[in-house]
């Protein structure tokens, strides 16, 4: 009896892992220009610093490499709230995004003030370029 018990805990502790671990789907975005109508929907998932994308965009528009970026891990949930992990596993409230206009994201961590983006997608949605209003190039890939 008490094999029955433990079994049917441990295979529904399982499907609860597996149910959390599951990821909705996530728009993948077309190729798009600066100026280009965007989606929100398109911005929804997880987000993964690519710091060698990241420092060639910076380089090509003539501004210093960043190497210096961390390792971050941000999701952009569709209720608008924005979370950060630096793991990749546990993430932690953060702020909320939000686009507006046509390709402006706009940043705004729970502490510390707004940055807005111009935001761009290539790679058929799997890379999102963010330029801030210094020119500066941030550039996130998808980590689903």
């Amino acid at each position: 009896m008490k094999i029955k018990y433990f079994t049917t805990i441990v295979y529904s502790s399982l499907f609860l892992l597996l149910s959390a671990c599951a990821s909705n789907e996530v728009m993948l975005a077309p190729n798009t220009q600066a100026g280009d109508q965007l989606e929100p929907r398109y911005l929804v998932g997880k987000w993964c610093d690519n710091r060698e994308l990241t420092s060639t965009a910076n380089s090509q528009a003539g501004h210093s490499a960043v190497l210096n970026l961390d390792n971050k891990f941000w999701k952009f949930k569709e209720s608008g709230r924005w979370e950060d992990s630096g793991t990749g596993w546990m993430y932690a409230e953060f702020g909320e995004w939000q686009l507006q206009g046509r390709d402006t994201v706009i940043l705004n961590p729970l502490r510390g003030n707004p940055t807005s983006y111009q935001a761009r997608f290539q790679n058929s949605g799997v890379d999102l370029i963010l330029q801030d209003q210094k020119g500066q190039f941030l550039v996130l890939s998808r980590c689903d």
